[in-house]
């Protein structure tokens, strides 16, 4: 929000100057002595400005009735602005009485004295622009108010993280970390004598996997004739025919005999 914010002032700042310049946007412009009648609207607000901060010297007479506007000072928010010749001062506002002609003589007689009058409200055609920058000041200050709030969110966060994310309630009710507390990443359940040595001796458990080489096969291959194993192909083939092939093989019937055959080939 801030980044936006920054770069959609940057982007309407130069329209939005010339906008406010009361140089180039005004609704009259008089010089020391000049008189000027003017269409003026009461439901508008008007500026008076100035390139020094003397006090205004100007007659606004309402020509229909002849009534004098009174001139006022500017309020808070009705502020100096900057243009092309340099600091425009606000030294008057006012509100006329009634829409109409009204006749603007600068009663000022000294050189270096003239008057820019501007509509308040009337912006022209580059209104867009001073949206925008209002728009990005209001991003600014609420992303201004947001930061500590994130940064307050991010620390928190950050905190949980280096805690242990494996505990165990001892028998006396202690929560006993059993994983390291350096916000490793856990890879592993622990062993039930892992567990036990945490709870009742203090001991912290490494949940990390250990990345070794991989185990070699220790179990034997099922069959004898598997191609890597070709070594021992002959001395198995070897063994399988040494056996008593003539030793006769009793009936169903004879149980004993039938039990020792078996036997006799199961034990080699």
């Amino acid at each position: 929000m801030l980044a936006l914010s920054t770069a959609v002032m940057w982007s309407s700042y130069d329209e939005m100057t010339v906008v406010l310049d009361p140089g180039q946007n005004h609704l009259l412009e008089l010089e020391e002595g000049q008189i000027e009648d003017v269409n003026l609207s009461k439901n508008t607000s008007y500026l008076i400005f100035r390139l020094s901060n003397a006090p205004v010297d100007c007659q606004i007479i309402e020509n229909h009735t002849g009534t004098e506007v009174s001139i006022g000072n500017p309020s808070l928010f009705q502020t100096d602005r900057d243009g092309e010749n340099g600091r425009y001062h606000a030294v008057g506002t006012f509100i006329p009485d009634a829409d109409g002609m009204h006749s603007i003589e600068n009663t000022e007689n000294t050189s270096d004295s003239t008057l820019w009058v501007v509509d308040e409200y009337d912006l022209g055609e580059d209104a867009n622009s001073i949206y925008l920058f209002q728009g990005g000041c209001y991003g600014l200050l609420c992303g201004g108010c947001l930061l500590p709030i994130a940064l307050f969110i991010w620390y928190s966060g950050r905190k949980k993280g280096q805690q242990a994310g494996l505990v165990m309630q001892a028998h006396d009710g202690r929560m006993v970390p059993i994983a390291p507390t350096d916000g490793t990443m856990q890879q592993r359940v622990p062993t039930t004598d892992e567990v036990w040595r945490s709870v009742h001796g203090g001991e912290v458990i490494d949940l990390t996997v250990q990345q070794g080489p991989p185990p070699e096969d220790e179990i034997p291959a099922p069959f004898a004739d598997r191609p890597d194993r070709t070594s021992e192909l002959t001395r198995v083939v070897d063994e399988i025919e040494s056996v008593d092939d003539s030793m006769p093989i009793s009936s169903e019937n004879d149980g004993e005999n039938t039990e020792r055959s078996w036997k006799t080939w199961d034990e080699g």
